[in-house]
């Protein structure tokens, strides 16, 4: 998914949404995701992370593309795959 060799720029503002759910489902005739974070893209995948797995589906993060990645909205597995990268900034 990203561009081997390219940097990501993990201070991009970006934010945390998470889509309404039933029954641990996306609902995305129920409207459109809500904010539950707004901060860099680092602490974005951060607080990505630390949500349960059994509803870290529920949730996508919103930035600007970048020269490693061309799409605004990022996966739960986009945003490990990030937090994998060994330049990805530690807390």
């Amino acid at each position: 998914m990203f561009k081997e060799g390219s940097p990501i720029a993990y201070d991009a503002p970006a934010e945390l949404k998470k889509w309404p759910s039933l029954r641990g489902e996306r609902q995305k005739d129920r409207g459109p995701p809500y904010l539950v974070y707004n901060g860099t893209l680092a602490d974005c995948v951060r607080e990505l992370m630390g949500k349960p797995v059994k509803g870290i589906s529920l949730y996508d993060i919103m930035t600007k593309p970048q020269a490693a990645f061309d799409q605004t909205v990022l996966s739960p597995g986009d945003a490990a795959e990030i937090a994998m990268r060994k330049d990805f900034p530690k807390p």
